[in-house]
């Protein structure tokens, strides 16, 4: 008998390159409510300082964020990670989180209550605008994205208080609310023979309204918000008041009284600084604005008020 002897064949397996082209990815989410970012994270109270408060960030990342349909104005592109993580001890009212970089930005924020923010060009030029009025405290995960897919643009985001700082174009078209109860940087009663004298306050100039637009009265320049910067409540009347703000930079004066004369100044106390001066000045509201003379400016300073006539 023969045996045949059948020897297993050998077959080699070669690897497979498998060449994957990089391209934006669809189908992950953004990451919300944990502790990572790529750029830090802070806590903020209200009235913080300095403000705007500010952190470097880079933008961008492989995540495609219109596929994700979170809210409207949702553009470029992100990591899975925020990109900055701030949290707010307690709510306040106005909160304004921007970025100003070297190229097409976005933001995308997203807010204690699960609410999408976004925005692509509301700062100024290509730059993004988030704002919050109320703002409710809790976690907010902001990312920074890319409008073009591949760009990682290095920029600096701001948190900030001040509507003053939001920026954006200027309009002739808003106006001045007087009487209300809403200011920037506070409100205070003053009685006949306060102390100390000067009352002084801090504040930032400037806002997006043309105030020499508005017709108002003569010398009303610059630029402003809608809301006064600061109100003063006089409980009685004064023999003479005198309101003075001296800054950074050129700054103007506009004030609304309690009968709704409207009084302004550019350059009357020292250099660029305004005063205004009101003898047998009423009791009663003051609605008080510091005008930035330039479009975009946001000078701070020291707001003043006094009974002492200045020599």
């Amino acid at each position: 008998m023969t045996l045949t002897t059948r020897r297993p064949s050998l077959r080699w397996t070669l690897p497979i390159a498998v060449l994957v082209a990089a391209s934006p990815i669809h189908a992950q989410t953004l990451n919300i409510g944990g502790s990572s970012s790529n750029f830090g994270r802070t806590s903020l109270s209200p009235g913080f300082t300095p403000d705007p408060f500010r952190v470097s960030v880079v933008s961008g990342g492989a995540l495609n964020v219109p596929t994700l349909n979170l809210a409207s104005g949702c553009v470029g592109y992100a990591t899975s990670d925020p990109d900055y993580i701030l949290d707010l001890t307690s709510s306040t009212s106005f909160l304004a989180i921007y970025n100003e970089g070297e190229g097409d930005t976005g933001l995308v924020v997203n807010a204690p209550d699960g609410a999408w923010h976004c925005d692509d060009d509301s700062h100024s030029g290509t730059n993004p605008l988030v704002s919050f009025s109320n703002a409710p405290s809790g976690q907010y995960d902001i990312w920074v994205t890319s409008y073009s897919v591949g760009d990682n643009i290095s920029g600096t985001l701001h948190v900030t208080e001040l509507s003053s700082l939001a920026g954006g174009s200027t309009s002739s078209t808003g106006t001045l609310s007087i009487g209300g109860s809403t200011s920037n940087f506070g409100r205070t009663s003053l009685s006949p023979g306060f102390t100390p004298d000067p009352f002084q306050v801090s504040i930032v100039s400037g806002g997006n309204l043309n105030v020499a637009a508005m017709n108002l009265a003569s010398g009303c320049v610059g630029y402003a918000t809608s809301d006064p910067d600061y109100i003063i409540d006089l409980s009685g009347v004064m023999a003479y008041l005198e309101i003075y703000n001296e800054g950074e930079g050129d700054t103007g004066l506009v004030i609304n009284d309690p009968n709704g004369n409207w009084y302004c100044d550019d350059d009357s106390h020292t250099g660029t600084d305004p005063k205004i001066s009101l003898n047998k000045a009423s009791a009663g509201q003051y609605d008080i604005w510091v005008t930035s003379y330039s479009s975009g400016d946001s000078l701070r300073g020291t707001l003043s008020v006094t009974e002492i006539r200045m020599p």
